[in-house]
């Protein structure tokens, strides 16, 4: 079934009370407790008698290969440039005071393609403030900024440079995988182009590297990575953070084994340990290997109290398979107060209790949104998804982008 990213959008309407409901009223027919819909997500968590313990055999997990349409690939190469001598002007230290100043220079001179940029930085900057359509409308105002300053200035590096930051930081907030693959897109083409120029942004190629992973170009940004892997001395701090990456790309590829490795090797150095450990759950969770996860994803939360609520959709998911029923709501409710996405793990989990329950038209809905919503670095569970609703005798949704507005072209 072909949809639309804005029809399918539809289910996000009520996945947070659809999804819980399936969720413990297919706990309710092994003897748990009901709870209505509307009581959630704000209900009473229940004793841990109310809910027996429910052990799960994992069955043989089936030789995993990608069955979607290979999407078409750019054939840019970006090529590096020396770092061009411009630097932003100003510093943006207190953003609400910054909007007002540089709404005042854009009055005062409409043809400041500086002002515009600035602007731009400091709506960027302010991103995580709000709900999601507030952060969604502040990205909307950095986007049509950053647009002007390129369109009066098409020759700054640093101009696309933001661009690709807004436009990342946008998929990054978009619910399905296909709307944000379509922004990660622009993100891509924005980098490239501002390696091109000459940015003072610090490892632009990186961000290359990252932007290919996002839009499921996992072997060029592993070759991509490679390449400045070789150039990089391996005793540099920078080199742990290039295996991580090395290790969301071999995630993308279906390499998880590899990918543990990479992660793994990249603890040699105690920098961005919250991503590292965030990879490294990922990894244990689609290996199947739940007893190792759960440590490691309980250091994140020791560690990094602000990484966001769907760590607890992944600690759901181990406390699940592993037989702890009784622990599976509470996390998921402290996941829904703490993140806006209600996709992905939480739909997941929703779809083997609704089918091991006997749920099944609601355990295919929750698979097709589960499998819409993941990530690359959760690709090996897409596949294992499609797998399943194949033997559903269902398909996945696969959506259609949502009509978004085209960027300033690129010269």
């Amino acid at each position: 079934m072909i949809v639309t990213a804005g029809a399918v959008g539809l289910l996000l309407l009520c996945i947070s009370m659809f999804c819980v409901y399936a969720i413990f009223t297919s706990v309710a027919g092994q003897g748990g407790k009901s709870f209505p819909a509307m009581m959630l997500p704000f209900a009473a968590s229940p004793t841990a008698t109310d809910t027996p313990t429910l052990t799960v055999t994992p069955s043989p997990r089936p030789s995993i290969t990608p069955s979607r349409t290979p999407r078409p690939t750019f054939t840019l190469i970006p090529t590096s440039s020396p770092i061009a001598t411009f630097a932003p002007v100003g510093s943006i230290l207190d953003n609400s005071v910054d909007i007002t100043h540089w709404n005042q220079v854009v009055t005062q001179d409409p043809k400041n393609a500086d002002a515009y940029y600035q602007r731009a930085n400091a709506y960027n900057s302010i991103r995580k403030v709000g709900s999601l359509d507030t952060v969604n409308a502040t990205l909307d105002l950095a986007l049509q900024d950053i647009d002007k300053a390129i369109a009066l200035r098409p020759d700054q590096g640093n101009y696309y440079a933001l661009r690709q930051s807004i436009y990342y930081n946008k998929g990054s907030s978009a619910q399905f995988e296909v709307d944000s693959e379509y922004l990660y897109h622009f993100a891509l083409e924005n980098a490239i182009k501002a390696n091109q120029l000459g940015t003072t942004v610090q490892d632009p190629d990186r961000i290359i590297v990252i932007d290919l992973i996002a839009v499921n170009q996992c072997q060029a940004a592993l070759d991509m990575l490679q390449q400045i892997m070789a150039k990089t001395p391996k005793d540099q701090s920078t080199y742990g953070g290039l295996l991580h990456i090395q290790s969301s790309a071999y995630a993308c590829l279906g390499r998880l084994d590899d990918a543990l490795n990479s992660v793994n090797a990249s603890m040699f150095n105690n920098t961005n340990m919250e991503y590292k450990y965030e990879l490294k759950a990922e990894y244990l969770i689609q290996l199947g290997r739940y007893d190792e996860a759960l440590p490691v994803l309980n250091q994140s939360f020791t560690c990094c109290k602000y990484l966001g609520g769907y760590r607890n959709y992944w600690r759901a998911e181990i406390y699940y398979k592993t037989g702890k029923v009784d622990l599976v709501k509470d996390e998921l409710m402290r996941g829904m107060a703490n993140t806006w996405g209600r996709g992905g793990m939480l739909a997941y989990v929703g779809a083997q209790m609704s089918l091991d329950a006997g749920r099944k038209a609601d355990g295919i809905q929750l698979l097709q949104l589960a499998e819409a919503t993941f990530d690359p670095s959760f690709n090996v569970l897409r596949w294992r998804i499609q797998k399943q609703l194949a033997g559903l005798g269902a398909k996945p949704l696969d959506p259609t982008p949502s009509v978004f507005s085209p960027a300033t072209a690129i010269p």
